[in-house]
């Protein structure tokens, strides 16, 4: 009896359940109840999120600002870095190359580029010492220093230049008594200007600036014809033909106390120049030492107005020579003064007619190798060969080729890589010093 009881209450339960609907009522019951909680779960995520997105930002920016700070130190210590590079530079350039005992206030500008290696210099196989002994045999005897035109000193202490007549002029009857007339040398007309530079003859010069071969070179007119180009004011050298001088401004280079062959340096030089009213100046100096590298580069302040810069030739613009745009533009004295401080009565000195640099630069120097005299001109003095020209038929390269005017460092190597092309090859100097007259 109690067997069929309980079978009978748990068939009726199992039939009750098994109701269509009750499960599905169930569950729909749930379905809000979780929705609610997805909600609720996915709002709070969402916030989280957001103050964890707020949080990078911020990161981000400090970040930000921590880097440009790293940055800021990064360039002073790259300034600072550099500062104290070129700061070892001069010094060793003072220690090794210059020799200077006093380094306090003197000023080296060596060019920002570094030139190659000289082919001729690897050739020769020979230290400095060895090549200044070899240059000996070349240098110029005090009778060609005085025929081509080096100031000379005399026996008062003074300073005279002699300079010949170069070329034949229009006006061959000229004869002035005035010391304030001169003769430009572009188209021969007189014109005044005083000892101080100032013109009284506000005229025009009209020329050619290239020279006569059957044409001129610049626009290919004939002799007679009417010039291509123009400058506010005639132009002259600054000396005349004859004897020039005395002059008391002229500076001499001083003999070494030690005579040692350990302390004789060899170095090439040149000027680039430009028209005042006192004749020609010198706008930029360069000197080279035997390896090749610019050991001084410089442009000088000129004394006067400058009448002409001759960019044409020299590549000096107004710019080069201004003192606001120039920071590093020297003076005349300060130019001479550097220069005596490096070179000796004792140095070799290598350049091509270096009478006209050594006459602007008013230094009287006696050790000279130059290659206008080593590489004679057929017709004889007082015709020359170009700089370029000698370079491109012995050492097989072309200089002066841009549009911008000389080089004067490109010029100053060029007559170094010439005489150690001489050296290299043995060729003996142009005469014997006994046989010159």
């Amino acid at each position: 009896m109690n067997n069929f009881e309980e079978q009978s209450k748990n068939l009726f339960l199992k039939q009750s359940f098994q109701k269509p609907g009750l499960v599905d009522w169930l569950q729909e019951e749930r379905k809000p109840l979780a929705t609610n909680l997805k909600l609720n779960f996915l709002k709070v995520r969402q916030v989280l999120v957001k103050i964890a997105t707020n949080q990078l930002i911020r990161q981000k920016e400090e970040i930000k600002k921590q880097i440009e700070e790293l940055s800021k130190q990064q360039v002073e210590l790259d300034q600072k870095e550099e500062e104290l590079k070129k700061r070892k530079e001069l010094e060793s350039l003072s220690e090794k190359e210059l020799k200077l005992k006093n380094t306090e206030n003197y000023n080296v500008a060596v060019l920002s580029k570094t030139l190659p290696p000289l082919d001729q210099y690897k050739k020769l196989n020979l230290s400095e010492v060895e090549f200044v002994k070899r240059l000996r045999l070349y240098i110029l005897a005090p009778i060609d220093l005085h025929r081509y035109g080096y100031p000379w000193e005399r026996e008062d202490g003074s300073v005279s230049v002699y300079l010949h007549r170069f070329k034949r002029r229009k006006h061959s009857n000229f004869s002035s008594r005035c010391s304030l007339e001169h003769l430009c040398v572009r188209c021969d007309r007189p014109f005044h200007v005083d000892v101080s530079g100032e013109y009284f003859t506000k005229e025009e010069c009209i020329f050619h600036w290239g020279k006569f071969k059957e044409r001129f070179t610049c626009c290919g007119g004939e002799r007679d014809s009417e010039g291509c180009d123009r400058n506010k004011l005639h132009v002259w050298n600054g000396i005349i033909e004859g004897v020039n001088g005395p002059y008391t401004d002229f500076l001499c280079t001083q003999p070494r106390p030690d005579k040692s062959d350990i302390e004789a340096k060899v170095y090439a030089l040149d000027c680039e120049m430009c028209y005042t009213g006192r004749g020609v100046e010198v706008a930029k100096v360069s000197l080279v030492g035997y390896d090749g590298q610019v050991v001084y580069d410089h442009f000088v302040k000129p004394t006067c107005e400058v009448v002409d810069y001759c960019t044409r030739f020299s590549g000096v613009t107004a710019k080069d020579l201004c003192e606001v745009q120039n920071k590093n533009l020297k003076t005349f004295a300060e130019v001479q003064k550097d220069l005596l401080q490096l070179i000796d009565a004792d140095t070799i000195l290598i350049g091509h007619s270096l009478e006209n640099d050594m006459r602007v630069l008013k230094i009287v120097h006696k050790t000279v190798v130059d290659t206008a005299d080593e590489f004679p001109h057929p017709f004889g003095f007082p015709y020359r060969h170009s700089l370029k020209n000698l370079t491109k038929e012995y050492l097989k390269r072309d200089i002066q080729c841009g549009n911008n005017g000389h080089d004067s460092a490109e010029d100053s190597r060029a007559c170094l890589e010439l005489i150690m092309w001489k050296v290299h090859n043995n060729m003996p100097p142009k005469l014997p010093k006994e046989l010159i007259k």
